[in-house]
């Protein structure tokens, strides 16, 4: 099989597709694309299974009809959605080398890929998200890799960004609450807590924090069912969740005497963010999709702006980022797959290998 860096190099640059990308060498183009959606569908069906299992045990005390089957079309239509952009993508690199009479670089897979995922405008706001949260974030790693900047090696650097994430994403969610996924999502407290004694404060916070002990120990043990390596499960998402939430309850409970409750929330969302440095295995994963959700709130706080004096502000406002900016993310990750594989982390590359049946 020809490494698909060397497909720009003379002659495999001028090979035909079907000795090249096609899963079949029998196949014609279109054949070999329909063929490739039915496969990947199968593959994205066991990719995406903790999709399914993940709400669904989460929720396994108020689930009904509605919420079931609104959590398994949500699962059948993202697995769709990724199914066919993946097999698009090889069908325009199929189309592009006929056009070109030989494999271009700027096509394969690059303006494939970004052209193949425009059809994520068709998907709906559920799973829009979905690829935001995933593929933003590994795009924004991958870069960072790439840029070799000091938040790849330090670890303070790291921890710091995450704090400043935290404290971005956790004020915004007091405030008007967070829609998208964040890793603690800690009650809005009443305007008389302040009144409470410490105890019923202490009290309160431990019975929150009970139920992120179960999250993490849920997600844990689905994470290692899912996993074919090991049998061990490993806690790391309970250390971190319930490390977390126990810091911002126990500032919350300490600080709201001294002070009002909008400087407690923030200087409680900081410095909980501090659980970076100290809980062990927290890859650069958690720092960059803190990045991510930290920037959605931000647009989120521009959106919010008065515009009515300003066309300017009010057309900045109407740009849909994410839908724009989701196909070159995920056409940089499947670049970077192809030509610095070294600088992706296992999930980006478990994403473009598993759905893709690269194996």
């Amino acid at each position: 099989m020809v490494a698909p860096s060397k497909v720009f190099e003379p002659p495999f640059n001028r090979f035909h597709c079907a000795s090249i990308i096609h899963s079949l060498p029998h196949h014609g183009c279109t054949q070999d694309y329909i063929w490739n959606i039915y496969r990947n569908h199968l593959c994205c069906y066991k990719y995406y299974l903790p999709l399914l299992l993940g709400p669904l045990l989460l929720h396994c005390y108020q689930l009904n009809r509605k919420r079931v089957w609104a959590i398994v079309r949500n699962y059948l239509e993202t697995t769709s959605v990724s199914a066919i952009i993946n097999a698009t993508t090889y069908y325009l690199m199929c189309i592009f080398r006929r056009l070109n009479g030989r494999f271009v670089w700027a096509f394969t897979p690059f303006m494939s890929s970004t052209l193949a995922t425009t059809l994520i405008w068709l998907a709906s706001p559920k799973t829009v998200q979905y690829y935001t949260n995933g593929v933003m974030h590994a795009s924004v790693e991958t870069m960072l890799r790439q840029l070799d900047l000091v938040v790849v090696h330090s670890q303070a650097a790291r921890t710091l960004v995450f704090m400043l994430c935290s404290a971005l994403v956790l004020c915004w969610h007091q405030a008007y609450g967070f829609s998208n996924f964040w890793f603690i999502k800690p009650a809005k407290l009443p305007q008389d807590y302040h009144e409470r004694s410490l105890q019923q404060r202490l009290i309160d916070g431990l019975l929150e924090l009970r139920m992120y002990l179960g999250v993490g120990l849920g997600l844990d043990l689905l994470s290692t069912m899912m996993s074919r390596k090991t049998k061990k499960i490993d806690l790391k998402t309970t250390r971190f969740v319930v490390s977390y939430m126990g810091m911002y309850k126990l500032l919350q409970c300490l600080l709201i005497d001294k002070m009002n409750l909008k400087h407690t929330n923030l200087i409680a969302a900081f410095l909980s963010g501090s659980v970076f440095w100290f809980v062990k295995k927290i890859p650069l994963a958690i720092m960059s999709y803190g990045v991510v959700a930290a920037s959605q709130v931000l647009w989120k706080q521009f959106c919010a702006l008065d515009a009515s004096k300003s066309q300017l502000l009010a057309a900045l406002q109407c740009i849909p980022w994410t839908k724009l900016l989701i196909p070159p993310s995920l056409a940089y990750l499947v670049h970077s797959n192809v030509f610095q594989r070294e600088i992706m982390n296992e999930l980006a590359k478990s994403f473009i290998d598993k759905t893709c049946e690269n194996k």
